[in-house]
Order: structure tokens, then sequence, then C-alpha cells
């Protein structure tokens, strides 16, 4: 694993439930919820085939954690943590959103929550 991004300094403890816990939800189950963010780390692994994959995953201040790999999805986070924090704020909350591509294959974005 490696970590190639952070929302801020994290605990052990919050590394494994951001990386590695089976607790963690798939963030397309998610569809239409609004997800509150206390942390997030983007990280870089090897998956079940053995090719490395990036991976976004969030946790709610409650604790919950919710991950994806979908490239959409993590690029449209990243663009938009970028924005607010060359504008000195900080994204709190996101809505996964949904839509169809070009070629009718269903993918998840996030949506800037206030």
């Amino acid at each position: 694993m490696n970590i190639l991004t952070k929302s801020r300094e994290l605990t052990p403890k919050e590394v494994y439930l951001l990386t590695m816990s089976p607790e963690t939800q798939k963030m397309s189950d998610a569809e239409g919820s609004i997800i509150e963010i206390d942390a997030s780390i983007t990280y870089s692994d090897i998956n079940s085939k053995g090719e490395e994959q990036t991976l976004l995953t969030i946790k709610t201040p409650e604790g919950e954690t919710f991950s994806t790999n979908s490239p959409t999805f993590i690029e449209d986070f990243r663009k938009m943590n970028e924005l607010f924090q060359g504008m000195g704020e900080k994204v709190n909350a996101i809505k996964v959103s949904s839509g169809m591509s070009k070629n009718d294959r269903k993918f998840i974005t996030c949506v800037y929550e206030n």
C-alpha cells in the first residue's frame, strides 16, 4: 500500500479504518446519500488480480467508511478539494451521484454538499 494523499494527519487507527477495515462500505451503495467528511485518504494497492489500483476512502465523523476505485469519482473529489483548498476552504460533505457514460455504462461521482 502506498498513501498518495490524505486530508489531514491520521492516527494509525484511522489509517487502518481507511485502508484495511473489512467494514468499509462501497461508495456505489451510498448513491444518493450525503456523506459528511471527517477524513479522507487516496492510496494505491494491489487488487486480487495482481494489478495496481488507486482507491479513495472517506471516513465520517461517526466512524463509517466508504471506499471507491472509480476513476471518475476520485478525480472529481480531487478537483473539488483542490478548488476549495486553493480558496482557503474545506469540503465538509459530498453527495454521491451517478450518471451514464457515452457507452451507456453507469458511473458514480461526487457533488459538493453544503
